[in-house]
Parts: C-alpha cells; structure tokens; sequence
C-alpha cells in the first residue's frame, strides 16, 4: 500500500475512536445549546406571566376588584335631602317635598303564584289600568324570575299611597320607597338667584346648574347614603352587607324680603324687559333682585321638550339676569358723576349759575340739551334737578375723561361689586383704553359725550343701585345677598359738601324735576334721579324698530315714615322715554305702602 509523503499515519481504528468523539462533541454542543434556548424561554414566559401578574393585580387590581364584587354585590344609593332656601325672615323659597314611588321586588320564582297576580290586579285598580298593563305585567313577571327590582309607578299620590299600604300590606314584593323633590314654591319668584337643577345620572340625585343651586351646590346636596346587598346568582337578596345613612344639605338664608320680591315680580308688563333692584344702603342687604322676563325652576325638575323650550326660554333671553350681567348706557344718571367731578376738582361750586340756550357749541360742533329751547339761566342745584346737559357739557370741556373716570371708579362703576354671583364690571372710559381697544387717540368732544352718560359707558343695575346707596350712606358698600355675609365698606373718596350736594338735587328730582309724579306719596320721603339712555343715534333709528328704542332708568333711595332708608333701581329695555320706568316705581310705592300699612 502506497502513503503519500507529508501526511501522517492514522489507523483505521484510530480513526473510527476520533469520529465518534467528534460527533459526541457536536451532539453536546447541540444538547447545551437546546437548554439554553428553553431556558431562555422559560425565562421569558415567566416574565410574560409576572409581566401580567403585575398589570392584573396592582394596576388593574381595583378595578378588577369592583367587577368581582358586581357579581355578588349590589348598591342601592339613598339621595340626601337637599338642604332649604330661606328669606330673611325664615320663609321658604326653595324646599324639598316627600315623594312615594312603588316597586316590585323580585324573589326568583319561575313564574307568578296566585296571590302575586291578587297583588297586581288590586295595584291595577287603584292606578289604574293605564299604568298596570300588559306590558308591565310581563316586566313584572321577569322581574319576578331573575330577582330583580322594578319601577311600577313613581310619584303616586296620597290617596293611592294610603290604599297599596291598606291593601297590599302582606305582599313580599311590593315596597314603597320614599325619596325628596326640589319644589319652589313660588314658582319663578326670585328665578334668576335661586337657579334650578338637572337630574345627574351619575349620582342618582341632582345637581345645580345656575344661581344658588349650582354656587352652592355641595352644600345644599349634602352627603349620599348606599346599602349594600349580597345576592346570589339569580340577583336574589341574601342580607345586607354595609349601609351608610344618608347625610341632608345645609341650608341656605338669603337677605331677600319675600314681601317685596312678591310686589317687584308683577311690576314688570308681558313684553318687557329689565330689572329691579332694591339694597338696604347701609350694609348692602339685597332686599330684591328682580330681572324680567323670568323662569319657573320647576321646569327644569324634568325632560323639556322642544315646544316648550321653544315658547319659553328661545326669545327675550329669560336666563340672562339684567340685574347683575347685563350692562346699558347708564344716562342721565351719571351726571351725578359729571357733577361729583366738577365740584371735586374745583371747576364748579354749589353756587355756579349756568345759562341754558338749548345747546353749546365745542370745536365747531353743536351739542344739544334734552331741552330743545332751552332752560335759561338756572343754579347748579336746580340744572342737575332737571337733567339738564349744558352744565355736563362745560364741566366736561375743562376736565380730561381720566380725570372723570377716576371720579366713576369712585363711586363704583367700571368695575365689579364684588357682589356673590361676580357681577361684570361694565365700562368706564380712558384714554389708556380707547388707545389699546381702538389704537385711536381721545377726543375731548367725547368726554362731552360721556358727561351725559352715553359713549362708550356701561353699567350694570346692580352698580347704579351701590351708587345710589353710597350717596344716601356717604360710603361704598359690597352688595350681599346671604344673610350670614360679612359687611363690607369702602371709604367714598367724595367730601361731605359734594354727597350733601347730591342728596338735595336727588330730592329736587322729585320735588320740581323728570320725577315730580313721586310728590304724591306723601309718607316717604324719596332722593331720585331719571335717565333716558339713546343706544342709537337718532338719524339712524329705524321707524318701528323697537330694539332701538331707548332705556329706561329710574334711581333712587327712600324712607317710609320712620323705616330705614333702601335705595332702588329700575332698568326697562327699549322703553323709548323715562316713563314706564317711572311707572314701576309708582307702582311699587303704592304696593309696598300698602303692605306696610298693613303690618302697623
């Protein structure tokens, strides 16, 4: 046998001995690298499952846990009784009333027995065949087979309360539960601060939506209870597992006057708009807060349909409260503040004497007094008395508008009353904001413009009726309307000769001036000031047009005999005069001494 030369000799045997380790070595590589792959993936499942472990039992563990509990548990929410509303002298004006409602609890039987259908043919006399039909006789029988509770009829009354106790007193099945429902009882009395409700699914009870009833609303709702049932797989009631009683509202007391408030809500005409207000001057106590149209908070207490909300709340705007987030022109009424400014800055005195031609002229223009022809020459006492506007006009020639904004601030406007239901705050005029508003420059024709309350001003009613009562009280006062509401006063930044100024010319209003119709009341003493506010020029008013008509005011603070001083405001939309405001004034007068003559 032949070898080739350079390679080394190996034996058959030799050979066959060093295959076999070889393939050995291979098939151990291949066994540890088999172990490896399933160890690796058994570490990695593990973790897939510790991975899930986690996200079931801490992260979803919660929730999961409620879902269990839904298996074996039931809740019956109870509803706390909301808390009251009372006027200022403990009278109700939003309460609650007891409502029955009648049940068919379920206790897991097939089908009905005998006595059961005894039970639903006497519940369909007494309410009638109507409401027990058919239909819910077989709602009934399958409440009946899965053990469940059925509504048979809510809100039923007295009478057919007293028979299903009577008659039905043996059945197992039948409950009459009882629960409470919001009820004003004076309808849409004080509307717009009492507010109203809507059904909150949520928490089985309701919640507040506007006014008191949503400011309030966790307070007035109070705390609700829950009974737990453990029941068994057909929704049967095995016992009760935890109960927690139901906790009531507080309750809530307001500074208004029922008395009055009854005598503002039918002052007001069908067709018109506005508000009235009347605050006790000396500590801000809203006595009545009235904005027209209004509302019935009843009707929210369930479903409204499209008619309804259609004939009631789409025009007019009756969810909007003039008194306190709408804002007018204030007119005449703020040349009390033109007057204030030009005896505070020393351009007029209480002496100063002004000749009324029936208008003045300022850089080639003619401004016009509400008096076509004129006054003539009249004191600053007897000018103002009759709203007249030349001594505005001079004032305001000789004054800059931020020396007569400042004047406004003062006494109250341009900014919010700090009232509870935060009140907007208007607008008073400045340079610095006709400059950032319109990028423009003032005009000092302008200011002759606001002088009489017109331009750019606005005011909210409940604002005029704060200055109103700073100028009786000599001091600002924060408007209120909870009883238990702490006092606030504001220093007034006005001398005592400017105040005691305004006071005799608001009495000369009545006396000689645009309110001489109050002299009839001859056991009130009343200070008052008239305004007419144009919103749109004359040569553009539009014949017919009523939106374009102008506001009416009327302001004023009063005294009956020896009762305490109130200040009042009445605000009418598109009136087109002074006059239907004076007329609500009137109209009060006479109501409320009626009412007062009553209680001596």
């Amino acid at each position: 046998m032949a070898f080739l030369v350079g390679f080394p000799y190996i034996r058959p045997m030799e050979f066959e001995r060093l295959s076999k380790k070889s393939i050995q070595k291979t098939s151990e590589r291949q066994r540890s690298r088999k172990i490896l792959l399933f160890l690796y993936a058994t570490l990695f499942g593990v973790a897939i499952i510790v991975v899930r472990l986690f996200y079931l039992q801490i992260h979803q563990g919660t929730h999961l846990c409620k879902l269990g509990e839904r298996n074996f548990l039931r809740t019956e929410v109870i509803p706390s009784e909301r808390g009251n509303v009372y006027d200022s002298e403990h009278r109700l004006l939003a309460t609650n009333r007891p409502v029955f409602d009648l049940r068919w609890y379920g206790s897991g039987a097939f089908s009905l027995a005998q006595d059961q259908r005894d039970f639903i043919n006497k519940i369909r006399l007494i309410l009638g065949a109507e409401v027990v039909d058919d239909l819910l006789e077989k709602q009934i029988e399958r409440s009946e087979r899965f053990s469940r509770q059925l509504l048979v009829k809510s809100d039923i009354t007295r009478d057919q309360l007293c028979k299903i106790s009577e008659q039905c007193a043996e059945s197992q099945n039948l409950s009459i539960e009882r629960r409470f429902k919001r009820i004003y009882p004076f309808n849409s009395l004080a509307s717009h601060i009492l507010g109203y409700l809507r059904q909150a699914r949520e928490s089985h009870g309701v919640q507040g939506l506007y006014g008191l009833e949503r400011l309030f609303q966790d307070d007035l709702q109070g705390e609700t209870g829950y009974v737990q049932h453990v029941i068994n797989a057909t929704g049967k009631k095995l016992f009760t597992a935890e109960q927690k009683e139901a906790q009531a509202g507080s309750d809530v007391t307001l500074t208004l006057d029922l008395d009055m408030q009854k005598i503002a809500e039918n002052l007001f005409s069908p067709g018109q708009s506005g508000a009235f207000i009347i605050m006790d001057p000396k500590d801000g106590a809203i006595k009545v807060m009235l904005s027209y149209p209004n509302f019935d908070p009843n009707l929210f207490l369930k479903p409204i349909s499209q008619e309804v909300w259609q004939n009631k709340f789409y025009t007019d705007s009756p969810l909007l409260n003039r008194a306190i987030h709408a804002a007018y022109p204030p007119a005449s009424i703020f040349k009390l503040v033109t007057f204030t400014a030009g005896l505070e800055e020393g351009v007029i005195t209480t002496e100063t004497e002004f000749d009324c031609k029936g208008y003045t002229l300022f850089a080639g223009r003619k401004y016009n007094c509400q008096r076509r022809w004129g006054h003539g020459l009249q004191s600053a006492q007897k000018a103002l008395g009759v709203s007249c506007n030349i001594p505005c006009y001079e004032i305001a020639q000789q004054i800059s508008i931020d020396q007569l904004a400042v004047h406004a601030m003062r006494l109250g406007l341009g900014q919010s009353t700090g009232f509870l239901f935060h009140d907007k705050s208007g607008l008073v005029p400045t340079m610095g904001w006709k400059q950032a508003v319109h990028g423009e420059r003032w005009w000092q024709g302008e200011t002759l413009s606001v002088s009489i309350g017109q331009s750019s001003l606005l005011v909210t009613p409940l604002q005029i009726v704060r200055m109103i009562s700073a100028i009786c009280s000599g001091y600002l006062v924060k408007p209120r309307i909870l009883l238990d509401e702490e006092i606030i006063r504001y220093p007034l930044y006005v001398s005592q000769k400017t105040i005691e100024f305004l006071q005799d010319v608001m009495g000369e209003v009545v006396k000689r001036g645009t309110a001489k119709r109050m002299k009839v009341f001859e056991d009130f003493s009343i200070h008052a000031k008239t305004g007419t506010a144009q919103i749109v020029s004359l040569a553009k008013q539009k014949k017919g047009a009523k939106n374009q008509l102008e506001h009416a005011w009327f302001s004023s603070y009063f005294s009956y005999k020896n009762e305490k001083p109130l200040a009042m405001v009445v605000l009418v939309e598109n009136a087109g005069s002074s006059r239907p405001a004076l007329k609500i004034a009137e109209n009060f007068f006479k109501r409320y001494q009626e009412l007062l003559r009553e209680k001596e």
